[in-house]
């Protein structure tokens, strides 16, 4: 949780934008109560954060599913390029490890008062995002 709020803290500014899912509205079957299991929320990113500019938008994803999705950004957002910030836990204990790794790489404070430097992956613009489970 704690390299989770620190990139929201980071990254996610005040201004909640609306967005459109094309492909996840699906028809409910009798006796069956269907959860979005894909949910994917998009804010302006913060304005103090100066390694983007005014009208960057940030988007995070929590893909509840067992097996990975893939997104195709549209509109607007499909010439950009995107900055990936991907959360996943490390080592084989999956959700119950007690370390996580950004981007394939553990993080880990540098000394007591450091923390590390939180790098993006940068994805070509009109790339599918494929987000794992």
């Amino acid at each position: 949780d704690y390299w989770l709020s620190l990139l929201y803290k980071r990254l996610i500014g005040p201004k909640v934008l609306a967005i459109h899912v094309a492909g996840l509205q699906r028809k409910p079957r009798p006796g069956r109560v269907i959860r979005d299991k894909l949910r994917i929320y998009a804010h302006c990113t913060s304005y103090h954060n100066h390694n983007y500019v005014r009208g960057s938008i940030t988007l995070y994803i929590i893909n509840l599913h067992r097996s990975r999705k893939k997104i195709k950004l549209a509109g607007t957002l499909r010439d950009k390029i995107v900055h990936q910030y991907l959360l996943q836990p490390y080592g084989k204990d999956g959700l119950h490890s007690k370390s996580v790794q950004l981007n394939g790489q553990p993080l880990a404070m540098v000394d007591d008062g450091t923390l590390p430097e939180l790098k993006p992956r940068p994805l070509r613009a009109g790339r599918t995002l494929v987000i794992p489970p």
